[in-house]
């Protein structure tokens, strides 16, 4: 291999046009190691993460594949020429149809993080002498604001910041705080299951709104009873339906809001993940003096495990919220907080959210090329961001019964309907995650569901 550093051909399509025409030749058997991507780079003088980013998109085209203990290998692809100069490499890897998928929403892959990046986030953690002040360490503040200033062009005071243990908790903090107990808040419906179950545990009535169509969410919104007190949105990526409220229906819903004294509760769960569309102004954004709370994590962007949400809440309603937060106590470890501190002020998680946005995007073309093959699928949405897409089923076939057929085939799904407030038979849907899988695991399972019989049937004669 070599590289020619006067062509107008960018050095990292140079090295993705030579191992293709290798592995198009034959010359490297499915299953043979690939060179490392050091070992590249050394031999051609270029940069290190110039052929990562090449070899990233080679098992995006499935033509290479990580395997767990293996390495990178030569993917077997249907039609793969042999050469018959070389012996076909065996290596221990499980096959296919023994490995268990779980295509779920939600979960991410930990071989994404940078482990020199992650240590050094832990290596930077002092011992304490008390524990965190309720609303989150100064220094967390205030790296929180600079990220929301910076990432989503939203106003913000480290005072305005409020830090949680998780979704659940900032929602119990927020019901406590403004005495939503016995009252009214409207979640999207479909929407996340989770919110619902919280505000039931809490005494609040949660009411649902139909949010399939974003053309129509004011309508539905002016439509509830009038004594709902909160509302509960996803505009950047509506989840599960995965579309985006435009800017001129984010200003009607806010003006809406002031008008009948609802709070708005924005959830920005995932919008640093876009895929060829510009970013929507979030809603607290659109107006800095609206009742709009802005809850944002780390689990989608970093790590679940860390268990670290935090609202952005307007100063017109901060004083109950820091007073209920005072009576709570801190819940989110003081480790954890001076970590997540160190990943946003060294820019640790800027170079991560970078390095992901380009593997998530090799994996949403996966997917999408995928799911072509299964005729059962009419329409594929949510595509412009996120780490999931809803494939919409033909009238007629059972999303329950493609779900179980799923799994006794070791691949894990999610009904649309388990979304939803009632199940709606007549428009089926699985909601199919992809931030987690590697581009030749999407490959794989979506290959076995689409031989599961609910779905072959579908074809006819």
């Amino acid at each position: 291999m070599s590289v020619d550093r006067a062509s107008r051909v960018s050095i990292r399509a140079q090295i993705v046009q030579q191992f293709r025409n290798v592995l198009e030749s034959g010359l490297l058997a499915p299953g043979s190691p690939v060179p490392s991507s050091r070992a590249v780079a050394s031999g051609l003088g270029v940069s290190r993460s110039t052929v990562v980013a090449a070899l990233q998109e080679l098992e995006g085209e499935g033509w290479i594949e990580s395997c767990q203990g293996a390495g990178t290998v030569v993917a077997h692809r249907q039609h793969s020429p042999r050469s018959a100069g070389h012996r076909q490499v065996r290596l221990a890897i499980p096959a296919e149809e023994d490995i268990e998928i779980d295509m779920r929403p939600g979960d991410l892959n930990p071989e994404d993080i940078s482990r020199v990046g992650w240590r050094a986030a832990w290596r930077s953690i002092e011992p304490s002498a008390t524990p965190p002040p309720p609303p989150g360490n100064a220094a967390l503040r205030e790296a929180l604001s600079a990220y929301l200033r910076s990432s989503r062009g939203l106003p913000c005071d480290p005072s305005q910041i409020v830090v949680c243990a998780g979704t659940a908790e900032a929602l119990t903090l927020l019901t406590l705080a403004f005495r939503w107990q016995g009252h009214a808040v409207a979640v999207e419906d479909p929407g996340y299951p989770d919110i619902r179950r919280t505000f039931q545990a809490l005494g609040v009535r949660w009411v649902p709104v139909d949010v399939t169509d974003p053309e129509q969410i004011l309508t539905r919104l002016q439509s509830t009873e009038k004594s709902i007190a909160a509302v509960c949105l996803t505009p950047s990526h509506q989840y599960p339906l995965g579309h985006r409220i435009n800017p001129g229906m984010r200003g009607d819903i806010l003006r809406w809001a002031r008008k009948a004294g609802v709070i708005l509760v924005e959830d920005d769960y995932d919008s640093e993940f876009r895929f060829g569309v510009s970013p929507l102004p979030s809603l607290a954004g659109l107006d800095t003096s609206a009742s709009t709370i802005y809850l944002g994590t780390m689990s989608k962007v970093l790590d679940p495990g860390l268990r670290l949400s935090y609202l952005r809440v307007p100063t017109h309603l901060l004083e109950p919220v820091l007073n209920t937060r005072d009576a709570l106590g801190a819940t989110v470890a003081a480790p954890v907080q001076q970590a997540v501190t160190h990943l946003l002020t060294s820019g640790e998680l800027a170079r991560h959210t970078a390095r992901v946005r380009k593997r998530y995007q090799d994996r949403r073309a996966t997917m999408l090329q995928s799911l072509e093959k299964i005729s059962a699928v009419t329409h594929v949405t949510g595509t412009e961001a996120g780490l999931h897409v809803l494939a919409s089923l033909r009238q007629g076939i059972s999303a329950s019964v493609t779900v179980e057929q799923a799994r006794g085939r070791g691949i894990h799904i999610t009904d649309l309907d388990d979304y939803r407030a009632q199940p709606d038979p007549r428009h089926p849907g699985l909601v199919l995650g992809y931030g987690q899988l590697k581009p030749a695991t999407i490959r794989h399972a979506v290959s076995r569901l689409a031989a599961l019989p609910v779905l072959r049937e579908s074809d006819g004669p």
